[in-house]
């Protein structure tokens, strides 16, 4: 998937450039005009108005996407991951398409290409976009592994992320025209996603089977159809309105069993994650300073942005990997066994050290940008390395989330999680770039570093708020034996119903009740 993203990475600026030119343009341009890019389309007008189609693509996307991710989450954790990649896979594939058909002057898509080339941010946006395939990959792969510290195998699968990043241009130019705008690099796009679907559908087996409880809920639901569509109508607004709602709620305090505290350890963890989101947008920023401070040409960035890429993708599918086979703790529990309560707790611990190293690292690299304002290129793409050799921050964060969660007693919810988790990516992401744009507009003329001093903040807010997420043993042990305890009666299906009842009408908490 991120190979089929890199292919279409610069071609995709090609078209917003030639919609530009082609909505500025005072008189008529014939059917190949479009696909043509002259001299007088690469002026500061059509420059502007192109960023301001990529801004629209981009805030539409972000914003359909943090309005649906948790709806789609929670119904792969009723439903399976299988369904929900396979939506969002269709979805990438629309938008692919909606990029060639704007390309067609002829059509009516290459008529009004600017205002519908936003077709494809909403069909995206409307499956989930990029937050949603990420949290139920995230999803299936705590489906398929043990409970506790998962940030080897989430930091191998990021650093393949980066690695189909940059394999893709040079896919792309391996095999497609090197020159000028070509609908080939979407075809190709295409090919990718849909190779990738067919595999889903017909090869990836299933991490997650509906419960018991959930094929009954089905059944309720058909009689109640039925019965009487009114109330299902007002169940499926109910379950919707709870869809958008829900996510944030993962991140509320938990109450502690037979105690009048409560654990804020998920809210920690949110907070951390967004202002961990809403600090990345250092990193379009930065290439602006580049070219601005180095005086760097398109080339140079470019080299740039790849030696970023190859760093990440090594420290992500190499070194911290290897790192992390010596470090993490030892298990005491037996093999195939759910971890007691001093696993969890020391694993908790591990992530969240592991976390907080890694992104105080990158604070320090900012900050030591901002401090020096050295004009040396060198020490810069250095610092900038050293960032990049702490992106296993994210996958830590991830992890953290999965085993906080577990310790609440509510592991069953891995989905929902990571879906939360996608939602305060897409609304950091909006949040993010305005920003930065303020700071970096308002401080380019006398301080330009002033991006990195933010930057440095943020993160050093994510390592105070990592540091008052609490390992406590003895807190975990009181969930886990009440857990254990209702797993072992009725008590089971009580939980279940109380996951369950937020979504659901009052009249179905009725039958529910009628049957316990």
């Amino acid at each position: 998937m991120s190979m089929s993203r890199g292919v279409t990475m610069s071609p995709r600026i090609q078209v917003y450039k030639a919609i530009a030119c082609r909505s500025l343009s005072t008189d008529s341009p014939g059917p190949t005009d479009i696909l043509s890019f002259a001299a007088s389309c690469g002026d500061a007008e059509v420059q502007a108005r192109a960023a301001k189609i990529l801004a629209s693509v981009v805030r539409t996307m972000s914003v359909l996407s943090a309005i649906s991710t948790g709806f789609w989450s929670r119904l792969g954790d009723a439903h399976g991951r299988k369904l929900i990649l396979s939506t969002f896979l269709i979805g990438a594939l629309l938008m692919e398409a909606v990029f060639v058909l704007v390309m067609r002057p002829n059509s009516l898509f290459g008529r009004y290409a600017e205002h519908l080339i936003l077709v494809g941010p909403i069909l995206e946006g409307f499956v989930g976009g990029l937050s949603t395939f990420n949290g139920v990959v995230h999803a299936y792969i705590s489906d398929c592994t043990r409970h506790g510290s998962r940030s080897k195998i989430f930091s191998t699968v990021q650093g393949m992320v980066f690695v189909g990043l940059a394999t893709g241009p040079w896919f792309g130019g391996l095999f497609l025209p090197s020159h000028g705008y070509s609908d080939a690099f979407f075809f190709g796009s295409i090919s990718l996603i849909a190779l990738t679907l067919a595999y889903v559908i017909i090869l990836c087996p299933e991490s997650r089977m509906a419960s018991t409880t959930t094929v009954s809920s089905q059944t309720q639901d058909n009689l109640s159809f039925k019965t009487s569509p009114i109330l299902s109508a007002r169940r499926l607004i109910l379950n919707f309105i709870s869809a958008l709602l829900l996510p944030i709620s993962m991140f509320s305090p938990r109450a502690i069993p037979n105690s009048s505290r409560k654990n804020y350890n998920m809210t920690f963890v949110g907070l951390s994650l967004f202002l961990y989101i809403v600090s990345t947008g250092v990193y379009s920023a930065k290439y602006l300073y580049a070219q601005h401070v180095y005086t760097w040409t398109t080339a140079q960035l470019g080299y740039y942005m790849s030696t970023l890429w190859i760093s990440r993708a090594f420290n992500l599918l190499v070194f911290l990997p290897i790192l992390l086979s010596y470090l993490k703790p030892n298990t005491t529990s037996s093999s195939g066994l759910t971890l007691n309560a001093h696993d969890i707790s020391a694993e908790l611990n591990f992530d969240r050290y592991l976390a907080s190293i890694s992104l105080a690292v990158d604070g320090i690299a900012d900050s030591l940008v901002a401090i020096t304002r050295s004009k040396s290129q060198g020490a810069f793409v250095a610092l900038s390395c050293l960032s990049s050799f702490t992106s296993g921050g994210n996958p830590a964060l991830h992890s953290l989330g999965a085993v906080c969660l577990h310790a609440c007693g509510r592991g069953s919810e891995v989905g929902a999680l990571f879906g939360a988790m996608g939602v305060l990516s897409a609304i950091g992401h909006i949040v993010s770039p305005y920003i930065y744009a303020l700071t970096y507009g308002s401080s380019v003329a006398r301080y330009p570093e002033a991006i990195f001093v933010l930057a440095a903040c943020l993160l050093f807010g994510v390592v105070f708020c990592l540091g008052r997420v609490s390992p406590d043993e003895e807190d975990i042990s009181l969930v886990q034996t009440q857990r254990n305890g209702e797993d072992s009666g009725s008590g089971s299906l009580a939980r279940e119903y109380a996951y369950q009842s937020i979504s659901e009408s009052d009249d179905d908490l009725l039958v529910g009740s009628s049957r316990g």
